[in-house]
C-alpha cells in the first residue's frame, strides 16, 4: 500500500468520469499512475453507476494515496463528474482521460513540457485508436489529415472549423486536453451540464473564448478506445437541440468579441447544428408516425428542411445500389 503521508507537489491531477466502467476502469486509472517524469494524482468520479464501478474506486484508492473516489449521488453525466473532479483536483494541470481509454507513460510529462515551454494554458496531443485489447486500428491516428501532422496552435476558429458534426473530417473535439488548472480557475468556466455528449467541445471552446491559448502536437500518445462492432447511437431530438441551446447560449455570451473569422466559423456550425436538428426531429417524427408534426417541421426551416431531403435522397440512393449512403 501507498504511504498517503508522502505527499508532493502535484503535477498533474488526472480526471476520469465514469459510469458503468468496473470491467475496464482500472486499465485507465494503472496507466495514468504509470506516468513517468512528474506526480500525479488521479480523480475519479462514479456517476451513480448500477453495477461495482465505485466498489473497485475504493478498492483502488485504498491500495494507492494517489487515487481520489468519488461518487455522484444520482446519475448527472460525464459534466458533473468532470466538474466535481476539476474542484477535488490540487495539480498544477488537470489532464481528462476517458474510463475505457489509456495513455503512455511519457505522455502527461510531454504535454507539461510543451505548456511550459510554450506558455500555452491548453495542450492537446494526436490520438492513436485502438481496439478493446489495445491493438492499433487500421492507421493507428485519430487525425489524419496534413493540417495536424506538425505542431501548431489551434486558435477559436480552427477549433470551430474542425469540429462539424456531419462533414466527416477531422474532429478536434475528441481530442483530451491538458488544462491549466490556475487559468480554468480563473475563468470561472465549467463543464456544462445539459450536455451529455460534446461537453469536452463546448469546454474548450468557452476557454479559447475566454482568452486561453491552446497548443497542438502530432504525438500520439493517448490511446482511444473503439469497441469492437460498436456503432454511434441514433441520435434523438433532445440531444441535438442541447447542443443548439449550448452553441446558442456561447454566441450570446462571447459575440461581440468575436473577429470576422471567428463569427463566420460559428455562424458555418450553427448552420449545420439546425441542419442535423432539422434532420433528426423529422426523422424521428416520421419514425412515429406523427405526420402533422412532420410538416410543421419541414416549413419551419426551409433551408434545414432542403438539408434533410437531400439526405432522404442519399440514403434511398443507397439502398437501391445497395451500399451504405454515408
Amino acid at each position: 500500500m501507498t504511504d498517503r503521508s508522502a505527499q508532493h507537489a502535484i503535477d498533474v491531477s488526472v480526471i476520469v468520469a465514469a459510469w458503468k466502467a468496473a470491467a475496464f476502469i482500472e486499465r485507465a486509472i494503472a496507466s495514468a499512475l504509470a506516468s513517468t517524469g512528474l506526480v500525479v494524482e488521479v480523480i475519479a468520479v462514479d456517476d451513480a453507476s448500477p453495477d461495482a464501478t465505485f466498489d473497485t474506486l475504493t478498492r483502488l484508492a485504498v491500495q494507492d494515496a494517489r487515487i481520489v473516489a468519488k461518487r455522484l449521488s444520482t446519475n448527472g453525466g460525464p459534466s458533473a463528474a468532470r466538474n466535481l473532479a476539476i474542484n477535488v483536483a490540487r495539480g498544477r494541470f488537470v489532464a481528462v482521460l476517458d474510463a475505457d481509454d489509456a495513455m503512455q507513460p511519457d505522455r502527461l510529462a510531454a504535454l507539461v513540457a510543451i505548456a511550459d515551454s510554450t506558455g500555452a494554458d491548453i495542450v492537446v496531443d494526436n490520438m492513436t485508436e485502438v481496439d478493446e485489447t489495445g491493438r492499433p486500428l487500421g492507421s493507428g491516428l485519430f487525425l489524419k489529415s496534413p493540417e495536424f501532422a506538425q505542431a501548431r496552435d489551434i486558435d477559436l476558429t480552427t477549433w470551430v472549423r474542425f469540429n462539424n458534426p456531419m462533414a466527416g473530417d477531422d474532429t478536434l473535439g475528441y481530442l483530451k486536453p491538458l488544462i491549466r488548472r490556475q487559468k480554468l480557475l480563473e475563468t470561472r468556466v465549467a463543464y456544462d451540464t445539459s450536455l451529455r455528449n460534446s461537453e469536452d467541445y463546448y469546454l474548450v471552446a468557452h476557454l479559447l473564448a475566454a482568452g486561453m491559448r491552446m497548443t497542438y502536437t502530432p504525438s500520439a500518445g493517448y490511446f482511444y478506445t473503439r469497441a469492437a462492432g460498436s456503432t454511434s447511437h441514433r441520435l434523438k431530438p433532445a440531444q441535438t437541440r442541447a447542443w443548439l441551446d449550448a452553441e446558442e447560449r456561447f454566441a450570446v455570451r462571447f459575440a461581440p468579441a468575436f473577429s470576422r473569422e471567428e463569427a463566420a466559423a460559428l455562424a458555418r456550425r450553427m448552420r449545420v447544428l439546425r441542419n442535423v436538428n432539422q434532420l433528426v426531429a423529422i426523422t424521428d417524427a416520421m419514425k412515429a408516425r406523427k405526420l402533422g408534426a412532420s410538416a410543421g417541421l419541414f416549413v419551419s426551416d426551409l433551408r434545414g428542411s432542403a438539408y434533410t431531403m437531400g439526405m432522404f435522397a442519399r440514403v434511398a440512393m443507397g439502398r437501391a445500389l445497395g451500399r451504405k449512403a454515408f
